[in-house]
């Protein structure tokens, strides 16, 4: 048994940093370690009654004295044997009590590249989500461990296929991005893409900032027939199962889990290099970020042999059905934990 504190510095949101922090404090718990989390009161209803939450107000600043104390007491309180922090704030607060510590090894996860390493510098172990991110960090020693997807419940395809979305007339395929519409998702190079590639349909589930833009270049490139703004989904994991090609557009990116949720469904995948892309697609299912006609090429190359691609991907699937959830994430983890102590 492990005595854990964790230390996670979101106010009031619920993104993928998050859920895997309460998954893997959850899941620890429940397998018989010792667990607390230091974290704002926001956060409290998402944690199981088996972890010790400790309540802090994370809305103040990294360097204020008295948040800082305030801070090192609530941790030592718990009297962990591993306090692990999560991105870039939380590992900048750990380390900037690091000497009131005593005895406390310190572990720290970063989700996304950096472009410094400073917040980690001194832990005892560092944890990434991708080659990628690890790459980043200019040197720091660190462990790739990939964040947990759970695999989608029986029936996700069936429920989604039955509130009767959009197929095209024409028995074309059709192909699914998922994910917030801002610029970091990259959907507007997707549509000026599109606009270049006939032959396919495509939903777009999602919503945020960027619609508007998204709306003008759809009149801009005539593609209202071609394309289904889908909006905010609860179902989008089920929708991913529905489509014949699951595309990540994404300028920049720390999974991405969507691409993790379309492989646990079996669904040919294409991406451009970002996050973990490159450690479960082989190349020819990888396009550079930021280019148009990087886009173009890949979808011009699934379209051309959707079953050959999903064939190829068949050791894709296997490897997220194996090592990409919440039961391997947290021995890993473990692992690390015991490797320090």
């Amino acid at each position: 048994m492990i005595r854990v504190c964790h230390v996670l510095a979101s106010v009031g949101e619920k993104g993928g940093l998050e859920k895997n922090v309460i998954e893997l404090a959850n899941r620890q718990a429940a397998i018989g370690h010792e667990v607390s989390v230091v974290a704002d009161e926001t956060m409290r209803p998402h944690f199981s009654p088996q972890v010790a939450f400790v309540p802090h107000a994370m809305g103040r600043g990294r360097i204020n004295p008295f948040n800082l104390m305030e801070l090192r007491a609530k941790i030592v309180s718990r009297k962990p044997q591993v306090v692990h922090a999560h991105a870039n704030k939380a590992g900048a607060l750990v380390k900037a009590i690091a000497r009131f510590l005593p005895g406390i090894k310190r572990v720290a996860t970063v989700q996304n590249t950096k472009s410094t390493n400073r917040p980690f510098r001194g832990y005892d172990a560092i944890i990434t989500a991708s080659g990628q991110v690890r790459d980043s960090l200019k040197g720091l020693p660190a462990t790739v461990i990939w964040n947990s997807i759970a695999p989608p419940p029986v029936g996700t395809r069936e429920a989604a296929m039955a509130t009767n979305p959009p197929f095209p007339p024409n028995g074309q395929p059709v192909f699914c991005t998922v994910g917030r519409l801002v610029p970091a998702k990259g959907m507007d190079l997707l549509l000026e893409a599109m606009a270049r590639v006939p032959g396919f349909y495509l939903w777009m589930v999602g919503d945020g900032l960027q619609r508007p833009e998204l709306d003008a270049l759809l009149e801009k490139h005539s593609l209202h027939d071609r394309v289904w703004m889908a909006g905010h989904r609860d179902d989008a994991v089920g929708l991913m199962g529905c489509a014949d090609l699951f595309v990540v557009a994404s300028r920049n990116e720390g999974g991405p889990y969507t691409l993790a949720e379309a492989l646990h469904m079996k669904v040919p995948c294409i991406s451009t290099r970002v996050g973990f892309a490159a450690e479960f697609l082989p190349d020819e299912a990888l396009m550079q970020p930021y280019s148009v006609d990087e886009l173009e090429r890949g979808l011009k190359h699934a379209l051309a042999d959707l079953p050959g691609l999903k064939t190829r991907l068949q050791p894709s699937f296997d490897l997220v059905a194996s090592e990409v959830t919440l039961e391997a994430m947290t021995d890993k983890v473990i692992q690390v934990y015991r490797k320090v102590m």
